[in-house]
């Protein structure tokens, strides 16, 4: 799918530099740090909802704790 990415001209001087570096190209730069967002994205919503979880199963026994 096509796309228009608008950067500003430090960034995509950035990126044009990375991507000399690196050997890739920019679009594949682009593409790796939206999955990695993605990913750590995605691992912190699970983090979350696990805690979640954790707190209202063991209210009583975490409330016990804390006053102990």
């Amino acid at each position: 799918m096509a796309m228009t990415l608008r950067l500003s001209p430090k960034i995509d001087a950035q990126l044009g530099e990375l991507a000399q570096r690196s050997g890739m190209s920019k679009q594949k730069i682009i593409t790796i740090a939206i999955e990695a967002h993605l990913e750590r994205t995605g691992q912190s919503e699970q983090a979350q909802r696990v805690f979640d979880k954790v707190l209202t199963r063991d209210k009583e026994l975490l409330e016990r704790l804390a006053n102990a």
